[in-house]
């Protein structure tokens, strides 16, 4: 049994730019990144905030929401990244279908996550794509500022291996869908559940000695990666003595509670650890508030910054011009609490902040 899809296109402008996309050639997996944001919520914002920046289809524990059209490109992944050239030979924004998981607040994220796989499976089937071979996760493609959807997987007890997996099962056993609706407002019925297929939901955590798979092999993978060795074995997939005196001296070093076992902590604390970003001192914001004519260092400042975060404000060169009131009007643009009037200032700078520190 299938899933609904709901198409609800936003309009035509910086988020959804119109252009056709020639051949999908793969698919790249997100999550929002806002805890209790909505597929509709997600929709509406960017319908109305018109941020450069966008993904084709928002999956939460209602709807599966197509919100630019599969025939289209979607900016969700930056375009200065490298990996999706190197991996599929184009840029994911003009080749690749974005898929985000909505996830946390009142959104069941056992239902999320099914539809979440099935339309995977259902992308592979339309394009005609491996789910082995051809889905990849924006840590992947952009592994100094992201984490998804690996991180949000990882706490529920899912590694990218048995999303991977769940995938790859529900395509084996696709039997098409349902044809999509193209409501003008949200639909007031959803469609049937069908047969789950969230085989990665059987981990439970906390995990320790004795157990044993692939979500352990990857435990032992970010252990290693985080500079915990473990020399005998490596990442075998067997949580035994070595993985637990690991896990316990980095539970020490990071003052967690030293029990030896993964829990949610733990492995949020792994994560963060293994996705360290790029440090306040690299990239010094000023303070007070600058806008357009302003000149001097500060400025220079900023545009680095608006620079490191992919909001081009053009040649660094210490003047407050219109490309920089842009720049800092775009990325005002993609957070509610900012009043996009291209003025810097306490806000603005705290944003910037955190996007840095990200």
């Amino acid at each position: 049994m299938a899933y609904e899809i709901t198409q609800d296109y936003i309009r035509t402008g910086n988020s959804r730019p119109g252009q056709r996309i020639n051949t999908v050639r793969f698919i790249v997996s997100h999550d929002t990144g806002n805890p209790g944001s909505t597929a509709y919520g997600n929709r509406n914002y960017f319908d109305r905030q018109q941020p450069s920046a966008s993904a084709h289809t928002f999956i939460d524990d209602k709807y599966i929401l197509e919100i630019i059209p599969l025939t289209e490109i979607a900016y969700h992944v930056r375009s200065n990244v490298t990996a999706d050239n190197r991996l599929y030979g184009a840029n994911a924004n003009s080749a690749a279908i974005g898929v985000e998981l909505c996830h946390g607040g009142k959104i069941n994220f056992d239902d999320a996550y099914d539809r979440y796989v099935w339309y995977h499976a259902y992308l592979c089937e339309r394009f005609n794509l491996n789910p082995k071979s051809d889905i990849v996760a924006h840590a992947t493609l952009d592994p100094s500022r992201r984490t998804d959807p690996v991180g949000i997987l990882r706490t529920h007890g899912i590694s990218w291996s048995m999303f991977i997996d769940d995938v790859a099962e529900a395509f084996q056993n696709f039997n098409g869908t349902q044809t999509p609706s193209q409501p003008s407002k949200p639909p007031q019925q959803t469609a049937p559940a069908p047969n789950r297929v969230t085989k990665g939901t059987t981990v439970k955590l906390p995990i320790g000695e004795g157990s044993s798979g692939a979500f352990v092999r990857d435990i032992q993978q970010q252990l290693i990666k985080a500079g915990y060795r473990l020399p005998r074995y490596g990442a075998d997939g067997v949580f035994g003595e070595e993985t637990e005196n690991a896990v316990m001296r980095f539970q020490r070093d990071h003052n967690l509670a030293v029990d030896g076992l993964v829990g949610q902590v733990t492995l949020s604390k792994l994560q963060q650890v293994n996705q360290q970003r790029i440090s306040a001192p690299d990239f010094p914001l000023p303070s007070g508030i600058l806008r357009r004519g302003d000149q001097g260092e500060s400025v220079r400042q900023l545009q680095r910054a608006l620079k490191q975060i992919n909001y081009n404000p053009g040649t660094v060169d210490g003047i407050y011009g219109p490309r920089t009131e842009d720049a800092v009007r775009r990325f005002q643009s993609m957070y509610a609490a900012l009043k996009d009037d291209g003025i810097y200032g306490p806000n603005t700078r705290k944003y910037i902040r955190m996007e840095l520190d990200d």
